[in-house]
Formats: structure tokens, sequence, C-alpha cells
């Protein structure tokens, strides 16, 4: 059996989202876990904090339905904008949905009359983001159309913020202005909602202001401070390991892997080990990887293949089934999901989201 695997730490997990229990007491704390929970499996991870967290945001109802099938019960959020033909699986599988269209409501209340049921709706408005939502001018006509539809409840109203991960906050106060006046011309209208949430992972670690009822936590959740936040209370959940499958010596000046982008300045030994961008390692990384074996930082030389990476041990003495880690920590050395993005000229959601399906996920304390 191949040795790659991610271990998904119970006890970070834990200790994260003890973390923003503590910044927003009182808060209801709606775990995000869309995209295979930022890579780290949606199911495993869903089951393991249900009991911590108050509901769920996923990106599509796909992903809210196979929550349902891996039994999850609490609420769970779709968070990007529903279709028409989402309704029937929206009320089959007891979906909260952003309300973005009076169509897409409409045909959702259709669904949920017949089978005498109330589906929740959380009112999105765009405070700037421009992606999805209500225009805050057009919010109040909207949410007066919804009321009227006896199949929909609505129980939230949201935004969500563009820049909240940076150190400059003058775009995430402007947005978070715009949507308390929302709030207010909708409470002079005598329209409450028990959720009201604006604030994602940056917003709750550096804007109190936006805490109000609820908080959405993604990445933070994952151990993952976004963008220009600090954070170091936050505990990484994922750790990505292999083994060394095969090791042999080679001359100077011999290459290794793909295109021969590289050559040994030296005689050397190089160790092979079975991951590679058909898991989600990418090849953007050729020539720029490390992991770390047996406690010590080594590159991986030449270019990443789909299946297999090669390592240049130099002259240490590392043996097949030695254990490797890619991300996460060995000993007194780490490598980090940011440290990986920033070498690829990315963020770190895209380097653990990239995490293919075909690595085992496993639970570790």
């Amino acid at each position: 059996m191949r040795p790659t695997r991610i271990e998904i730490s119970a006890s970070a997990l834990r200790n994260n989202i003890a973390l923003f229990r503590r910044i927003a007491p009182g808060t209801v704390l709606i775990a995000v876990v869309k995209a295979n929970a930022y890579g780290h499996g949606m199911e495993l991870v869903a089951r393991t904090i249900e009991p911590l967290v108050d509901m769920f945001g996923v990106a599509f109802v796909e992903e809210g339905a196979a929550l349902r099938v891996a039994g999850i019960t609490k609420p769970i959020l779709v968070l990007m904008t529903p279709t028409v033909s989402d309704a029937e699986t929206i009320v089959a599988e007891r979906l909260d949905v952003v309300a973005c269209s009076l169509d897409v409501m409409q045909q959702i209340d259709r669904v949920a009359r017949s089978r005498a049921q109330r589906i929740g709706a959380h009112v999105y408005v765009d405070t700037g983001m421009h992606r999805d939502g209500i225009l805050p001018e057009e919010v109040p006509a909207f949410v007066e159309a919804c009321a009227q539809l006896d199949g929909i409840e609505l129980v939230g109203i949201c935004t969500h913020f563009a820049r909240s991960d940076e150190r400059d906050c003058t775009m995430t106060t402007e947005q978070n202005r715009r949507f308390a006046r929302v709030l207010d011309q909708l409470q002079a209208k005598g329209y409450r909602f028990p959720l009201v949430h604006a604030a994602n992972t940056g917003a709750a670690l550096q804007h109190p202001a936006t805490h109000y009822s609820a908080l959405r936590i993604g990445i933070g959740l994952y151990g993952i401070a976004p963008g220009e936040v600090y954070a170091p209370q936050l505990q990484p959940v994922l750790r990505l390991r292999t083994a060394v499958t095969a090791v042999r010596r080679i001359q100077a000046g011999e290459p290794v892997s793909y295109g021969t982008y590289y050559h040994a300045p030296v005689p050397t030994t190089i160790a092979t080990i079975p991951i590679g961008y058909g898991d989600g390692f990418s090849r953007i990384l050729t020539g720029q990887a490390e992991c770390l074996i047996g406690g010590k930082c080594y590159p991986i030389v030449g270019a990443i293949c789909m299946d297999e990476c090669l390592v240049d041990v130099g002259n240490d003495p590392v043996a097949i089934g030695d254990e490797v880690v890619l991300i996460g920590s060995q000993g007194t050395q780490a490598i980090t999901a940011s440290q990986i993005a920033q070498r690829m000229g990315t963020i770190p959601y895209e380097v653990t989201t990239l995490l293919h399906h075909r690595i085992e996920r496993q639970l570790v304390e």
C-alpha cells in the first residue's frame, strides 16, 4: 500500500475552534467545509467537529447532500448562489441557502410547500465584493418579496468581505458600514434575523465590529492565518507525509527526472518518494520544493512527476521506509502551507485544496 497519507489532527481542530469561541463568545460558529474542507477531507472533518460547532457551510448543494449522507444532522448553509434546478435537493436534504435570486427562492418555495416544509434562507447583501448577493438599495424590496413565500423562512442575513485579511482595514470598514446601514433599514421595517453574519476568518481575528451573531470560519478552522493576519494561536491541522520507496547513488553530472533539468553537482544519493502532481503536489514547485526526512530538510530535485518526486539527500544515511514530511512538522523542523504558497506564487488555501482525493485522510490526535 502506498505510504502517502494526510494526517488530520483532532486536537488542532479543537484548539482552533476554541480560539474562535473565545474571540466571539456567544456567537454561532459556522464551520466552512467546502472544497473537501479546503483539502482536509470534508466528511472526516465534519464528523469530527460536529459536536463543537453550530452549523456547517458548503459551497454547493452537492456538498451539502454529501454531508447528509455522511450522517451530519446539524444545519448546513449553501454559501454559493443556488440554481432553480437545486430546489429539489435543497428541500430533500433540509439545506439552508443564501438568498440572491427571487426566481430561485420562488422555486424553492414551491417545492418546500409541496412537502409541507420551510427552508431557511440567509439574505446575501453585496456590500462591495460584487460576486454574489443583492445590492444594498435593492435589499428591502427583495426581503419583502421573500417574506411572502410560505415555504421560506428568513433566518439570516449576511455579507462577505473582500479584503479582511489585510492590515489596511479601509475596505472592510466601509463594507461593514454598508451592511450595518441595511440592517438598520430592515429593522425599521420590522425585519429581524436570528443569524447575522459577516466575519470570515480574517474579520473574526481582526475586526470585532463585524462579529454580529455568527462567524463563518474557513481557513482558520484548519490552523492557517489568511493573508497578512498574524495568529500564532492557530495550530495547523494537516500533515502530509509519505515514505522513501527507493534509494540510489548517482555520480556528479548525472541527470535526474523528466527533462533532465537537474544534474548532480557532486556524487550524491537520490531518494524516491511516491507523491506527485497527480496528488496535487504541484509541478510548479519543481526546483523549489523541500521535504523533511529524519528531522532534516532536503531539496526535491528534478521535475516533479505525476506520481513521484526525487530528493537529493547527499551522503546522509537515508533508507527505504524512512518517513518523509512535505507539509507539517518532523522533529524541530516544519514546512507550512504558507511557505509552499509563497514559492508557488499563490495562497495557502490553494495549496491544501489542491491535495487530491486519492490521498487517504487519517484522523490522529
